[in-house]
Protein backbone atom coordinates (compact mmCIF):
# COMPACT_ATOMS: atom_id res chain seq x y z
CA UNK A 1 0.00 0.00 0.00
CA UNK A 2 2.88 2.50 0.39
CA UNK A 3 3.83 2.21 -3.14
CA UNK A 4 0.22 3.08 -4.15
CA UNK A 5 -0.13 5.77 -2.00
CA UNK A 6 3.29 7.46 -3.07
CA UNK A 7 2.19 6.90 -6.51
CA UNK A 8 -1.22 9.04 -5.17
CA UNK A 9 1.24 11.70 -3.80
CA UNK A 10 3.68 12.09 -6.19
CA UNK A 11 1.72 11.67 -9.43
CA UNK A 12 -1.48 13.43 -9.46
CA UNK A 13 -4.47 12.28 -11.69
CA UNK A 14 -4.24 14.40 -15.08
CA UNK A 15 -7.40 16.28 -15.13
CA UNK A 16 -9.35 14.01 -17.20
CA UNK A 17 -9.56 11.97 -14.72
CA UNK A 18 -12.27 13.27 -12.26
CA UNK A 19 -13.98 10.40 -10.75
CA UNK A 20 -13.07 7.89 -7.44
CA UNK A 21 -13.58 5.14 -10.39
CA UNK A 22 -10.97 6.62 -12.39
CA UNK A 23 -8.35 6.91 -10.16
CA UNK A 24 -8.79 3.32 -8.12
CA UNK A 25 -8.91 2.17 -11.58
CA UNK A 26 -5.67 3.86 -12.62
CA UNK A 27 -3.65 2.97 -8.93
CA UNK A 28 -5.11 -0.99 -10.01
CA UNK A 29 -3.73 -0.83 -13.00
CA UNK A 30 -0.21 1.04 -12.14
CA UNK A 31 0.20 -1.27 -9.14
CA UNK A 32 -1.58 -4.91 -10.31
CA UNK A 33 1.56 -7.03 -9.50
CA UNK A 34 2.94 -5.11 -6.27
CA UNK A 35 2.53 -6.32 -2.69
CA UNK A 36 1.40 -3.40 -0.90
CA UNK A 37 0.70 -3.59 2.24
CA UNK A 38 1.62 -0.98 4.99
CA UNK A 39 4.02 -1.16 7.26
CA UNK A 40 4.34 -5.12 7.19
CA UNK A 41 8.09 -5.22 7.94
CA UNK A 42 11.33 -4.43 10.11
CA UNK A 43 13.12 -2.13 8.13
CA UNK A 44 15.58 -3.75 5.61
CA UNK A 45 19.29 -4.60 7.09
CA UNK A 46 21.24 -4.53 3.08
CA UNK A 47 24.23 -5.08 4.09
CA UNK A 48 25.81 -9.05 3.69
CA UNK A 49 28.67 -9.29 6.73
CA UNK A 50 31.74 -10.56 5.36
CA UNK A 51 34.07 -11.88 7.61
CA UNK A 52 37.84 -10.09 6.74
CA UNK A 53 40.07 -11.79 8.86
CA UNK A 54 41.63 -14.59 8.08
CA UNK A 55 42.57 -17.54 10.47
CA UNK A 56 46.24 -18.75 9.88
CA UNK A 57 46.39 -23.24 9.82
CA UNK A 58 49.19 -24.54 11.44
CA UNK A 59 49.94 -21.45 14.61
CA UNK A 60 53.71 -21.18 15.09
CA UNK A 61 55.64 -24.06 13.90
CA UNK A 62 53.05 -25.45 11.69
CA UNK A 63 52.28 -24.89 7.85
CA UNK A 64 50.40 -21.83 6.54
CA UNK A 65 47.56 -22.28 3.84
CA UNK A 66 48.56 -24.67 1.02
CA UNK A 67 51.65 -26.80 3.19
CA UNK A 68 54.06 -23.56 2.97
CA UNK A 69 56.14 -23.43 5.90
CA UNK A 70 55.50 -20.24 8.67
CA UNK A 71 57.82 -17.30 8.33
CA UNK A 72 60.49 -17.55 9.94
CA UNK A 73 59.74 -21.54 10.29
CA UNK A 74 62.96 -23.80 9.00
CA UNK A 75 62.63 -25.04 5.86
CA UNK A 76 62.25 -28.97 5.68
CA UNK A 77 64.69 -30.58 3.52
CA UNK A 78 63.02 -32.11 0.07
CA UNK A 79 63.77 -32.58 -3.13
CA UNK A 80 60.41 -30.76 -3.84
CA UNK A 81 59.07 -27.84 -2.49
CA UNK A 82 55.34 -26.81 -3.49
CA UNK A 83 54.89 -23.30 -4.86
CA UNK A 84 53.40 -20.84 -2.74
CA UNK A 85 49.98 -21.30 -2.50
CA UNK A 86 47.41 -18.67 -4.99
CA UNK A 87 45.06 -16.91 -2.39
CA UNK A 88 41.90 -17.63 -2.18
CA UNK A 89 39.55 -14.35 -0.56
CA UNK A 90 37.15 -16.03 1.89
CA UNK A 91 33.53 -17.02 0.02
CA UNK A 92 30.60 -15.17 0.93
CA UNK A 93 28.04 -16.45 2.90
CA UNK A 94 25.55 -18.54 0.93
CA UNK A 95 22.29 -19.29 3.00
CA UNK A 96 20.00 -21.04 0.07
CA UNK A 97 16.18 -20.74 0.07
CA UNK A 98 13.86 -23.11 -0.42
CA UNK A 99 11.13 -21.42 -2.45
CA UNK A 100 9.19 -24.03 -1.12
CA UNK A 101 5.28 -23.93 0.91
CA UNK A 102 3.00 -26.00 2.07
CA UNK A 103 0.30 -23.35 2.63
CA UNK A 104 -2.83 -24.29 0.75
CA UNK A 105 -5.45 -22.42 -0.85
CA UNK A 106 -8.56 -22.31 0.30
CA UNK A 107 -12.37 -20.24 -0.33
CA UNK A 108 -14.10 -18.00 2.65
CA UNK A 109 -16.81 -16.78 1.41
CA UNK A 110 -16.71 -14.96 -1.90
CA UNK A 111 -13.18 -14.24 -1.06
CA UNK A 112 -10.41 -16.68 -2.46
CA UNK A 113 -6.82 -17.20 -0.92
CA UNK A 114 -3.69 -18.23 -2.39
CA UNK A 115 -1.69 -19.81 -4.14
CA UNK A 116 0.92 -18.43 -2.29
CA UNK A 117 2.36 -16.24 -5.02
CA UNK A 118 6.05 -14.77 -3.36
CA UNK A 119 7.95 -17.01 -1.31
CA UNK A 120 11.83 -15.24 0.61
CA UNK A 121 13.72 -16.42 3.51
CA UNK A 122 11.25 -15.80 6.54
CA UNK A 123 8.07 -15.47 5.02
CA UNK A 124 5.48 -16.57 2.23
CA UNK A 125 2.75 -13.95 0.77
CA UNK A 126 -0.42 -15.41 -0.19
CA UNK A 127 -2.88 -12.88 -2.34
CA UNK A 128 -6.58 -12.57 -1.13
CA UNK A 129 -9.40 -12.20 -4.07
CA UNK A 130 -13.16 -11.40 -3.76
CA UNK A 131 -15.06 -13.04 -6.56
CA UNK A 132 -16.06 -9.76 -9.46
CA UNK A 133 -13.33 -7.74 -8.39
CA UNK A 134 -10.61 -6.84 -11.27
CA UNK A 135 -8.25 -4.46 -11.60
CA UNK A 136 -9.94 -2.22 -14.06
CA UNK A 137 -13.22 -1.41 -16.38
CA UNK A 138 -12.17 -4.77 -18.99
CA UNK A 139 -10.00 -6.91 -17.44
CA UNK A 140 -10.42 -10.08 -16.68
CA UNK A 141 -7.47 -9.87 -13.99
CA UNK A 142 -8.76 -10.41 -9.88
CA UNK A 143 -7.44 -7.68 -8.19
CA UNK A 144 -5.87 -8.82 -4.56
CA UNK A 145 -8.01 -6.80 -2.46
CA UNK A 146 -5.41 -7.98 0.91
CA UNK A 147 -2.34 -9.83 1.60
CA UNK A 148 -1.56 -12.43 3.58
CA UNK A 149 1.69 -12.71 5.06
CA UNK A 150 2.98 -15.88 6.85
CA UNK A 151 6.03 -15.52 8.80
CA UNK A 152 8.73 -17.84 10.29
CA UNK A 153 9.02 -18.28 13.78
CA UNK A 154 10.57 -15.63 15.84
CA UNK A 155 10.89 -13.17 12.74
CA UNK A 156 7.34 -10.72 13.08
CA UNK A 157 7.63 -7.88 15.59
CA UNK A 158 4.52 -7.18 16.24
CA UNK A 159 5.71 -3.37 17.19
CA UNK A 160 5.58 -2.74 13.52
CA UNK A 161 1.93 -3.95 13.17
CA UNK A 162 -0.31 -1.21 11.58
CA UNK A 163 1.62 1.14 10.31
CA UNK A 164 1.13 4.90 9.98
CA UNK A 165 -1.75 6.49 7.94
CA UNK A 166 -1.93 9.86 5.80
CA UNK A 167 -4.56 11.81 3.72
CA UNK A 168 -6.34 9.42 2.02
CA UNK A 169 -5.98 6.13 5.20
CA UNK A 170 -6.55 6.09 8.72
CA UNK A 171 -5.30 4.03 10.75
CA UNK A 172 -7.25 2.90 13.61
CA UNK A 173 -6.12 1.87 17.43
CA UNK A 174 -5.02 -1.62 18.34
CA UNK A 175 -8.20 -3.62 19.74
CA UNK A 176 -7.34 -7.46 20.98
CA UNK A 177 -8.83 -10.47 19.57
CA UNK A 178 -8.82 -13.74 19.07
CA UNK A 179 -8.23 -16.56 15.96
CA UNK A 180 -8.43 -20.25 16.57
CA UNK A 181 -8.19 -19.89 20.07
CA UNK A 182 -5.25 -17.62 19.94
CA UNK A 183 -4.12 -14.13 20.38
CA UNK A 184 -4.26 -11.59 17.59
CA UNK A 185 -4.11 -7.98 17.21
CA UNK A 186 -6.87 -5.96 15.15
CA UNK A 187 -6.46 -2.39 13.22
CA UNK A 188 -9.40 -0.65 11.39
CA UNK A 189 -7.98 1.27 8.17
CA UNK A 190 -10.15 3.61 6.67
CA UNK A 191 -9.33 3.89 2.93
CA UNK A 192 -10.71 7.86 1.74
CA UNK A 193 -11.00 8.45 -2.02
CA UNK A 194 -8.79 11.12 -3.11
CA UNK A 195 -11.17 12.79 -5.06
CA UNK A 196 -14.45 12.81 -2.90
CA UNK A 197 -13.40 12.66 1.10
CA UNK A 198 -17.29 11.36 1.80
CA UNK A 199 -16.63 8.03 -0.05
CA UNK A 200 -14.98 5.73 2.70
CA UNK A 201 -13.99 1.90 2.66
CA UNK A 202 -13.18 0.44 6.28
CA UNK A 203 -11.12 -2.70 6.01
CA UNK A 204 -9.84 -4.76 9.10
CA UNK A 205 -6.47 -5.66 9.47
CA UNK A 206 -5.30 -8.34 11.61
CA UNK A 207 -1.96 -9.94 13.21
CA UNK A 208 -2.75 -13.04 14.73
CA UNK A 209 -0.18 -16.03 16.21
CA UNK A 210 -1.14 -19.16 14.28
CA UNK A 211 1.39 -20.89 15.95
CA UNK A 212 3.78 -20.61 18.96
CA UNK A 213 5.98 -17.64 18.49
CA UNK A 214 4.91 -17.59 14.81
CA UNK A 215 2.68 -14.54 13.33
CA UNK A 216 0.85 -13.74 10.10
CA UNK A 217 -0.73 -10.67 8.97
CA UNK A 218 -3.65 -10.22 6.88
CA UNK A 219 -3.26 -6.62 5.31
CA UNK A 220 -6.10 -4.36 2.92
CA UNK A 221 -4.80 -3.37 -0.41
CA UNK A 222 -6.60 -0.81 -1.86
CA UNK A 223 -9.44 -1.05 -3.74
CA UNK A 224 -11.03 -3.80 -2.23
CA UNK A 225 -14.36 -3.90 -0.30
CA UNK A 226 -15.41 -3.30 3.12
CA UNK A 227 -13.91 -6.07 5.50
CA UNK A 228 -15.55 -6.44 9.01
CA UNK A 229 -13.67 -7.67 11.76
CA UNK A 230 -15.23 -10.71 12.15
CA UNK A 231 -14.76 -11.98 8.55
CA UNK A 232 -11.29 -11.12 8.47
CA UNK A 233 -10.95 -13.35 11.62
CA UNK A 234 -12.49 -15.73 9.57
CA UNK A 235 -10.16 -15.76 6.49
CA UNK A 236 -7.61 -15.49 9.36
CA UNK A 237 -8.55 -18.86 10.53
CA UNK A 238 -9.08 -20.39 7.47
CA UNK A 239 -5.24 -20.93 6.77
CA UNK A 240 -4.40 -24.11 5.81
CA UNK A 241 -1.94 -26.10 4.92
CA UNK A 242 -1.47 -28.73 1.68
CA UNK A 243 0.97 -30.81 -0.39
CA UNK A 244 4.24 -29.43 -0.90
CA UNK A 245 3.95 -26.45 -3.71
CA UNK A 246 7.70 -25.20 -5.74
CA UNK A 247 7.78 -21.54 -7.03
CA UNK A 248 9.56 -22.24 -10.46
CA UNK A 249 11.26 -19.60 -13.01
CA UNK A 250 10.73 -20.19 -16.76
CA UNK A 251 14.17 -19.89 -17.66
CA UNK A 252 17.95 -21.10 -16.55
CA UNK A 253 21.02 -19.02 -16.36
CA UNK A 254 23.75 -19.34 -19.16
CA UNK A 255 26.04 -16.56 -16.84
CA UNK A 256 25.23 -15.68 -13.62
CA UNK A 257 28.09 -13.59 -11.63
CA UNK A 258 29.94 -15.49 -8.57
CA UNK A 259 28.12 -15.05 -5.28
CA UNK A 260 24.89 -13.44 -6.91
CA UNK A 261 21.53 -15.87 -5.58
CA UNK A 262 17.62 -15.20 -5.42
CA UNK A 263 16.45 -14.06 -2.48
CA UNK A 264 12.96 -13.68 -3.42
CA UNK A 265 10.80 -15.42 -6.01
CA UNK A 266 7.08 -14.85 -6.76
CA UNK A 267 4.58 -17.05 -9.66
CA UNK A 268 1.07 -15.88 -10.14
CA UNK A 269 -0.77 -18.48 -12.84
CA UNK A 270 -1.14 -16.70 -16.19
CA UNK A 271 -5.12 -16.80 -15.77
CA UNK A 272 -4.37 -14.32 -12.49
CA UNK A 273 -1.60 -11.45 -14.01
CA UNK A 274 0.19 -10.62 -16.87
CA UNK A 275 3.03 -10.22 -14.42
CA UNK A 276 3.61 -14.54 -14.08
CA UNK A 277 7.33 -14.70 -12.76
CA UNK A 278 9.45 -12.11 -10.44
CA UNK A 279 12.92 -12.91 -8.87
CA UNK A 280 15.09 -11.12 -6.95
CA UNK A 281 18.71 -11.62 -7.04
CA UNK A 282 21.14 -10.18 -4.62
CA UNK A 283 24.58 -10.82 -3.95
CA UNK A 284 24.76 -13.06 -1.25
CA UNK A 285 21.85 -13.65 1.13
CA UNK A 286 19.66 -10.95 2.75
CA UNK A 287 20.81 -10.65 6.35
CA UNK A 288 17.40 -9.40 8.12
CA UNK A 289 14.44 -12.40 7.67
CA UNK A 290 11.96 -9.70 8.05
CA UNK A 291 13.41 -7.48 4.97
CA UNK A 292 10.56 -6.77 2.83
CA UNK A 293 12.17 -7.73 -0.43
CA UNK A 294 10.25 -5.48 -3.55
CA UNK A 295 11.14 -2.99 -5.99
CA UNK A 296 12.63 -0.65 -3.34
CA UNK A 297 15.33 -2.95 -1.88
CA UNK A 298 18.87 -1.57 -2.87
CA UNK A 299 21.33 -3.48 -4.36
CA UNK A 300 19.18 -6.28 -6.11
CA UNK A 301 18.63 -7.62 -9.83
CA UNK A 302 15.22 -7.40 -10.47
CA UNK A 303 13.61 -9.96 -13.43
CA UNK A 304 10.30 -9.83 -14.41
CA UNK A 305 8.46 -11.86 -17.01
CA UNK A 306 4.88 -10.36 -18.41
CA UNK A 307 2.68 -11.55 -20.70
CA UNK A 308 1.77 -9.40 -23.34
CA UNK A 309 4.26 -6.56 -24.52
CA UNK A 310 3.54 -3.21 -23.25
CA UNK A 311 3.84 0.00 -25.96
CA UNK A 312 3.26 2.45 -23.29
CA UNK A 313 7.05 2.23 -21.99
CA UNK A 314 9.30 4.87 -23.24
CA UNK A 315 11.95 1.58 -23.59
CA UNK A 316 8.75 -0.21 -25.87
CA UNK A 317 10.21 -2.77 -28.59
CA UNK A 318 8.44 -5.79 -29.83
CA UNK A 319 11.28 -6.81 -31.68
CA UNK A 320 12.66 -10.03 -30.83
CA UNK A 321 15.73 -10.14 -28.64
CA UNK A 322 17.82 -8.67 -26.11
CA UNK A 323 17.43 -4.95 -25.56
CA UNK A 324 19.29 -2.99 -23.25
CA UNK A 325 19.38 0.86 -22.45
CA UNK A 326 22.98 2.49 -21.51
CA UNK A 327 23.10 3.91 -18.25
CA UNK A 328 19.65 2.77 -16.84
CA UNK A 329 20.71 -0.79 -15.68
CA UNK A 330 18.09 -2.15 -17.88
CA UNK A 331 17.68 -5.09 -20.32
CA UNK A 332 14.42 -6.79 -22.00
CA UNK A 333 14.21 -9.66 -23.78
CA UNK A 334 11.17 -10.06 -26.28
CA UNK A 335 10.14 -13.35 -26.83
CA UNK A 336 6.96 -14.23 -28.67
CA UNK A 337 4.32 -11.97 -26.91
CA UNK A 338 6.93 -12.13 -23.46
CA UNK A 339 8.76 -9.85 -22.20
CA UNK A 340 11.48 -10.33 -19.83
CA UNK A 341 12.68 -7.43 -17.88
CA UNK A 342 15.77 -6.99 -16.33
CA UNK A 343 16.14 -4.22 -13.92
CA UNK A 344 19.40 -3.21 -11.72
CA UNK A 345 18.54 -1.38 -8.91
CA UNK A 346 22.00 0.21 -7.44
CA UNK A 347 23.17 -3.74 -7.81
CA UNK A 348 26.95 -3.77 -8.26
CA UNK A 349 26.41 -4.79 -11.81
CA UNK A 350 27.64 -3.01 -14.82
CA UNK A 351 25.95 -3.07 -17.57
CA UNK A 352 27.86 -4.78 -19.70
CA UNK A 353 26.73 -7.53 -16.69
CA UNK A 354 23.45 -7.22 -17.63
CA UNK A 355 23.33 -7.42 -20.58
CA UNK A 356 25.47 -10.92 -20.43
CA UNK A 357 22.98 -12.30 -18.26
CA UNK A 358 20.14 -11.57 -20.59
CA UNK A 359 21.85 -12.49 -23.45
CA UNK A 360 22.58 -16.01 -21.24
CA UNK A 361 18.95 -16.75 -20.15
CA UNK A 362 17.77 -20.31 -21.41
CA UNK A 363 13.93 -19.44 -21.80
CA UNK A 364 11.56 -22.47 -20.70
CA UNK A 365 8.15 -22.90 -22.65
CA UNK A 366 6.77 -19.31 -21.17
CA UNK A 367 3.05 -20.36 -21.73
CA UNK A 368 3.16 -23.78 -19.69
CA UNK A 369 4.25 -23.41 -15.79
CA UNK A 370 4.09 -26.97 -15.41
CA UNK A 371 7.57 -26.75 -17.58
CA UNK A 372 9.35 -24.00 -15.31
CA UNK A 373 12.29 -24.83 -13.60
CA UNK A 374 12.92 -25.22 -9.51
CA UNK A 375 14.82 -22.27 -8.27
CA UNK A 376 18.12 -23.51 -7.25
CA UNK A 377 20.52 -20.12 -7.33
Amino acid sequence: MRDVLKSLESTPPPPAQTTTDDIIGRARRARAWQSVALGSGVAAVLAVAVAVGVTTLGGPGGAGPGGVPAAGQPTPQSSFSPPPAERIDPPLPVKKVSFSTDLGAYRVGAFRIGPAAKITDGYVELPVYHDGITLGEGSTYPLAVATITVYDKDVYDTSTFGGAGNATLIIGDHYPMTVGGREALGRDWTYISPVDESKKRVMAALAWQYDDGAWATLLPNYGGPDLPRDQAAQIAAGLTTAGKQDLRVPYRFGYLPDGWQAVAVRQTPADTSEFVSEVFLHKGPVADPATRIDEVLPGHLQITVLKGLDPGKADYTDKEGVHCTPGRESCAVVHDDYRIGLHGNGSTLSDAEIKKIAEGLQLRDLADQSKWAKVDF
